[in-house]
């Protein structure tokens, strides 16, 4: 891995620029994602950094830091489209499904999900062949 992917909002006013490999490509189903994206899961990946720059529009982007977690969400403040979110390890997280439509609705297989972490968490069960580990992105597994 260490392709280049380009992604923008919906209505393109803030563009990202992705380079280098992934830390992680998972589904994530902590408590923190939820609360902080409203989503039952979240298909991510998380990346350094300086892997995640903004090339356009970062006049356009707003952050928001939750009230109690270490966590921000940093979205288009014209669409409202969320471009990544930060966590408390100061990765930037970018859904693979904003990265999926911006690059003719594909993702890249070294990209995709090899995994679901924080599973003891999940809300709703999902059936398919990936390993679940219970805590983190290792250890006990489901």
């Amino acid at each position: 891995m260490g392709n280049t992917y380009n992604v923008h909002c919906d209505c393109g006013a803030v563009e990202l620029v992705i380079t280098g490999q992934p830390i992680v490509r998972a589904y994530c189903h902590c408590v923190d994602c939820r609360e902080l994206l409203n989503v039952p899961y979240h298909a991510v990946t998380a990346w350094k950094d300086g892997d995640v720059r903004i090339a356009n529009g970062v006049d356009k982007l707003v952050e928001y830091q939750h009230p109690t977690l270490d966590m921000k969400r940093a979205y288009c403040a014209h669409c409202g489209e969320v471009l990544f979110n930060t966590n408390s390890m100061g990765w930037r997280v970018v859904s693979q499904w904003l990265i999926a439509k911006c690059n003719d609705a594909g993702l890249h297989p070294e990209l995709r999900s090899d995994k679901h972490f924080f599973y003891e968490q999940r809300v709703i069960d999902v059936d398919d062949e990936l390993p679940k580990y219970l805590r983190g992105t290792d250890g006990p597994l489901y």
